[in-house]
């Protein structure tokens, strides 16, 4: 029995063991998760009593933002601004010290935003981040800087004033070059710049925070963009030019002709240019100035300038040979642009000083008749001759024509080249030598300076038809000359009058034509005459056909105060009106070349007597 007892008790013991191992964790863990619940309960009844508020521990400024909703911090943020605003912070740039208030930068204190950002302080919407957070402020409060925003005017304002007083621009390195002939280097100079952006920054740091310390302006060193080594080779080039004076030297046939250039003149002819290469580095040089340059080398142009000359030729018709009556000459001319290469030689930097005399270069022209060779030319026979009358003209008439003749005297063609009457002839007036005599003006014939000179195109005209050369341009006068019909028929003359009415021919041979004139004022001729080689060229002229004959009026009389009384003076002569046409055929080993149809057209013309009725008195009128 005591056996089975023991085994009770056992049994017992053992039950009561492990009753106990089970109550004591049970316990335990009713009393832990009491606590937790308790905390969590905690937790909830926290966040629901700040539901609507900034949690403890959260200030701006000087106002505690803790417990108070959004409206109320900003209601508050909106009362104390202007205080706030009114506190002043000090900028600091070196010595000198501006000391504005928030009013003065346009600076505005953004309530809701600030209260907003204040009320999102343990709202992050993460609740292990946010419950440390809103435990953290418990011990630590967080301070919440007032968001503030600009009116960009004011702020900018004061910002421009400062830097008014602070920026100092940098000096770039110069070289001056003085009127003396001597230069200068000035050596660069380091500026200063109020860094805005960095100083707005600055300010914006201290009205937040209320930092009563001086906020010192980012004020930037600016570096000059030209140093002393940039001016390095400028100062060179000055030191060498402005050595002495240069010289230019032209070297003629007979003598040597200098010009010289005093270092004060060379200074008022360079500038001091900037260059600047691929890697952005800038270097002052010295040039020329081309159009300060100028008036000199023009003088010096003027001086040495010698146009080219043909050569004047005469056929010798008893050698049947050209010879030189004055020699061909060459032609030269400053060659500028050489010499302006050659002056900017001179600023040449180097191991050697430069010469300071330059040979001036020339540019040389050949005349288009040259003396030398003159078999070349191809003039070796008279090939055209044409004479026409003009005895009984008045002494005017007669000088007009031998002076207008003489002009032509000489005149060589080169192949291929347009002759023109106008050209050659010249200015004709009483300053050139000619004379007044009758010439053809309008409907009648009056008195003009040059007349006669068609005596002398229409001599010219007949010798281009006789000689097969290719005609351009001719003009018929306006009624017929008896000078232009001695020894010839109606329809070859030809009139001119500077500048639109001309004679024309090209020499359409490759040979060049020489024109000599002859003027008989006894016999009353001009003959044209022309000479080249001869080319085989047949050339046939047809009889004029006439047509349209219109018949002259009667004579008139005009009344003249400036003839004594009962003189009479014929002025004009009588010519039927008529057309008249001509052809001209030039052809060569049976091949047409030229077929030229020249027509005229002339008006009848009456005779004019000048009666006089002057106070003295013809006693036998002619």
């Amino acid at each position: 029995m005591t056996k089975a007892i023991n085994q009770v008790r056992q049994v017992a013991k053992i039950k009561f063991t492990a009753s106990t191992e089970l109550w004591l964790p049970t316990l335990l863990i009713l009393l832990g998760g009491g606590i937790l619940a308790a905390i969590i309960f905690a937790v909830i009844i926290y966040q629901l009593i700040y539901l609507d508020k900034v949690y403890p521990g959260v200030t701006i400024g000087d106002i505690d933002a803790g417990g108070k909703t959004s409206q109320e911090i900003t209601a508050e943020l909106a009362q104390t601004a202007p205080q706030y605003l009114a506190e002043t912070v000090t900028i600091q740039a070196n010595s000198q010290r501006w000391t504005v208030s928030g009013h003065d930068l346009g600076v505005r204190i953004e309530a809701e935003k600030t209260a907003a950002a204040a009320f999102a302080v343990g709202r992050s919407d993460n609740l292990s981040t946010d419950l440390q957070t809103q435990l953290r402020l418990l011990s630590h409060p967080t301070q919440i800087a007032p968001i503030l925003s600009y009116d960009t005017g004011p702020l900018n304002t004061v910002l421009q004033k400062i830097a008014d007083q602070v920026n100092i621009p940098p000096q770039d390195a110069q070289l001056i070059i003085h009127q003396n002939g001597t230069s200068e280097v000035i050596p660069a100079e380091r500026g200063q710049r109020l860094h805005l952006e960095a100083t707005r920054a600055g300010l914006t740091e201290a009205l937040q925070t209320g930092n009563p310390q001086p906020i010192r302006a980012v004020v930037q060193e600016v570096i000059p963009a030209i140093t002393a080594a940039d001016v390095a080779v400028a100062a060179e080039q000055a030191r060498r030019l402005f050595d002495g004076p240069v010289s230019l030297v032209f070297e003629g046939d007979d003598d040597t002709t200098e010009w010289r250039l005093s270092p004060e003149t060379l200074a008022a002819l360079v500038d001091v240019t900037e260059t600047v290469d691929e890697t952005g580095q800038t270097t002052l040089r010295l040039e020329f100035n081309r159009a300060k340059l100028a008036p000199h080398l023009s003088k010096i142009a003027e001086t040495i300038q010698l146009e080219p000359a043909d050569a004047r030729l005469k056929f010798n018709t008893d050698t049947n040979r050209l010879e030189v009556i004055e020699a061909s000459r060459q032609g030269r001319a400053l060659d500028t642009d050489a010499v302006y290469q050659r002056l900017d030689a001179l600023l040449e930097t180097g191991t050697s000083e430069p010469a300071r005399q330059i040979d001036l270069p020339l540019i040389f022209t050949s005349p288009a008749i040259s003396s030398d060779n003159l078999d070349s030319l191809g003039i070796k026979a008279l090939v055209s001759e044409a004479t026409s009358y003009f005895s009984g003209s008045s002494q005017g008439r007669m000088n007009n024509i031998a002076l207008s003749a003489a002009r032509f005297d000489g005149v060589i063609i080169p192949p291929g080249e347009t002759f023109s009457f106008n050209e050659h002839l010249g200015e004709v007036s009483k300053a050139t030598g000619f004379d007044e005599s009758l010439i053809i003006y309008g409907d009648r014939t009056t008195v003009g300076i040059g007349g006669g000179v068609c005596q002398v195109s229409t001599t010219a005209f007949r010798a281009v038809l006789l000689g097969g050369f290719e005609l351009q341009e001719r003009w018929a006068h306006g009624y017929r000359v008896g000078w232009y019909e001695t020894n010839s028929v109606p329809g070859l003359d030809a009139t001119i009058y500077t500048p639109s009415v001309d004679l024309k021919f090209r020499n359409d041979t490759e040979y060049h034509l020489l024109i000599h004139t002859e003027t008989d004022l006894t016999t009353g001729t001009v003959t044209f005459r022309f000479y080249s080689t001869h080319t085989g060229r047949t050339i046939e002229i047809s009889q004029p056909e006439i047509t349209n004959i219109v018949f002259h009026d009667p004579p008139r009389y005009e009344k003249d105060p400036t003839l004594p009384k009962g003189k009479v003076v014929q002025v004009d002569w009588s010519k039927d009106g008529m057309d008249v046409t001509i052809t001209r055929t030039v052809t060569i080993s049976d091949s047409l070349l030229h077929r030229d149809v020249i027509f005229s057209q002339y008006k009848p013309w009456q005779a004019v007597y000048k009666v006089g009725t002057g106070e003295s008195v013809v006693s036998n009128p002619q």
